[in-house]
């Protein structure tokens, strides 16, 4: 298997595991870690909060 097709398989593999983990816990819980994970990008990114926002729509 080449890395294009292995790179596909581990994304899959991380929907399916996310998918189960948002079914199975609290709204709350999985909010927070989606939030350390954007919140993560933003800073690496170099862009704030409100152009975020702005870009977002």
């Amino acid at each position: 298997m080449g890395f294009k097709e292995e790179n596909q398989k581990e994304r899959l593999d991380f929907i399916d595991k996310w998918s189960k983990y948002v079914l199975e816990h609290d709204d709350k819980d999985w909010s927070k870690q989606q939030n350390k994970i954007i919140n993560s990008c933003l800073r690496s990114s170099k862009i704030t909060k409100e152009e975020y926002l702005k870009m977002k729509g």
